[in-house]
């Protein structure tokens, strides 16, 4: 990146001052105050897609993750176990069996409503079996993923 005539740590500044209270979070006189965590995106807002079973709002938090940063790996991770806590409760899994608190339980269990059990089994086959794909064979997670995002 080539800067003329200005200080290089003053643009960088400049260039993330929107993000600047995403990661960090600030203690006054000693205690800790509770603060409102904002993100510049919506760390689960891709799930909730998926819950929903919309497409289009899928791939959309799927490209704003990809657009701030987020790798692929640890995106196909967040979208498995999001169809996997769904495909194990259709199945008869409580949340102790899960090991998930109430509000991904309850969720969900909601979201169920969305998608028929046939569908989420053949889902959950496919995310795993791209993942291995892209580490025995070297394909395209990122890519492969999109479109399985797009095919929902």
């Amino acid at each position: 990146m080539m800067i003329i005539g200005g200080n290089k740590n003053m643009d960088q500044k400049n260039l993330f001052k929107e993000y600047e209270g995403d990661f960090n979070q600030e203690e006054t006189s000693g205690q800790k105050e509770k603060k409102e965590r904002v993100f510049g995106y919506s760390p689960f807002a891709l799930q909730d897609a998926l819950g929903e079973k919309s497409a289009k709002k899928a791939w959309i938090e799927y490209e704003k993750l990809r657009f701030v940063g987020i790798d692929e790996e640890e995106l196909i991770y967040k979208v498995i176990s999001k169809i996997r806590d769904m495909t194990s409760i259709i199945m008869g899994a409580n949340k102790e069996d899960l090991n998930l608190k109430d509000y991904p339980y309850n969720k969900s269990k909601k979201d169920l409503k969305n998608w028929k059990e046939e569908e989420l089994k053949n889902l959950y086959t496919k995310l795993v079996e791209i993942y291995h794909n892209s580490r025995i064979k070297g394909d395209d997670l990122d890519m492969a993923l999109e479109k399985t995002l797009l095919s929902i």
